[in-house]
């Protein structure tokens, strides 16, 4: 039986800076950070290899600004299988780090099958703060995906509702379980991400190995 794909879940609302902080988790070597939402433009763009019937349903969600429903949680699957096989991710020594899946309950269920999340890094960033850090990376400031077409302030407050309403329970259902440690960094508007990393880092995952690989080696999670 193959070993089961150990995950460090990023959570926190648009703007908190998840798909920066991720990128440098990857740069302190043995971690694979999966950007759903990257992936899923990508997709759209025909660049992931879906069937065509796929590539059209992925462009009508990404289009609506909406969740990938649970029905249609074969396609984030068959994504995540893509970009492990992509990355040459081996089980015995790399981590995950997930970055906008799941995104809700229902979606969490259905991954366990395949990723054991052993860590929830939840980035609290209030209304006030996500709004001045989304108006930052519509100006083209900083790292965090400049440009996108979803960051108009009325779409960005109906993600933070959405949020609220579908992904903060998430929390909760992995601080119910077992062995999933839960970690709550303060985002504020001017909070860098490479500060969140670090914070990640120090008190949860203790990344270290100077040759970059071996994370699940000298990184336990437990």
């Amino acid at each position: 039986m193959a070993p089961p794909i150990r995950a460090v879940l990023l959570v926190g609302p648009t703007g908190s800076g998840k798909s920066p902080v991720g990128a440098r988790l990857e740069q302190a070597g043995g971690f694979h950070h999966f950007d759903f939402g990257a992936e899923l433009r990508a997709a759209a763009r025909g660049e992931r290899g879906l069937a065509p019937a796929d590539v059209a349903y992925v462009q009508g969600v990404l289009e609506a600004q909406a969740l990938l429903p649970d029905e249609r949680f074969p396609i984030a699957e068959e994504l995540l299988r893509r970009f492990l096989r992509r990355r040459g991710f081996e089980p015995s020594a790399d981590v995950l780090v997930l970055n906008g899946l799941p995104r809700h309950v229902g979606q969490a269920r259905a991954l366990a099958a395949t990723v054991r999340v052993e860590a929830v890094a939840v980035l609290e960033c209030d209304a006030a703060a996500a709004h001045a850090r989304v108006a930052r990376r519509r100006r083209g400031e900083g790292p965090d995906h400049a440009g996108r077409p979803d960051d108009a302030p009325e779409a960005v407050a109906r993600k933070l509702a959405r949020y609220a309403r579908e992904t903060e329970p998430l929390v909760a259902h992995y601080a119910a379980q077992s062995g999933v440690r839960v970690l709550r960094i303060p985002v504020g508007a001017e909070t860098a991400e490479e500060a969140i990393a670090a914070e990640i880092a120090r008190s949860l995952l203790q990344v270290g190995g100077a040759n970059g690989k071996g994370a699940a080696a000298c990184c336990p999670l437990e």
